[in-house]
């Protein structure tokens, strides 16, 4: 197990800065502003400004992509993907600090069970 986390450090690494990337990107669109969307799509000016109020989520969710690119290139798909799924873990962190939402008994079970099934995919290896 240990030996398959070290072979993969730099990819495991990459993929969780991966999936807090995705998570804020999402959080920032959460904070876009659509209210009156009629409105802001029927002129020029209301437009750029929907387009400027989501556009740090798309630039953060991108970055995160990339890096997860970059991620998938330097370890085992196998061990690395499923790190993917810490993104989930970090929305709902993010989203019971900012959005100030609740974080349910049942969340956190279901959080310590995404933590666990990361570290034993990403402990296992078809090289080992």
């Amino acid at each position: 197990m240990l030996e398959s986390l070290k072979r993969n450090k730099k990819g495991i690494i990459l993929m969780l800065i991966s999936a807090l990337s995705l998570s804020v990107g999402q959080l920032l669109w959460k904070f876009a502003d659509f209210s009156d969307l009629s409105t802001k799509l029927s002129s020029f000016e209301g437009i750029v400004k929907l387009v400027l109020s989501v556009a740090p989520g798309f630039i953060v969710y991108a970055l995160g992509a990339l890096v997860m690119t970059i991620a998938l290139g330097s370890g085992e798909l196998s061990v690395l993907q499923p790190i993917n799924s810490m993104s989930y873990v970090f929305a709902l962190i993010l989203s019971a600090i900012f959005l100030t939402e609740p974080i349910t008994p049942l969340m956190v079970i279901g959080i310590f069970v995404i933590i666990v099934g990361v570290i034993l995919i990403g402990g296992s290896s078809k090289n080992e």
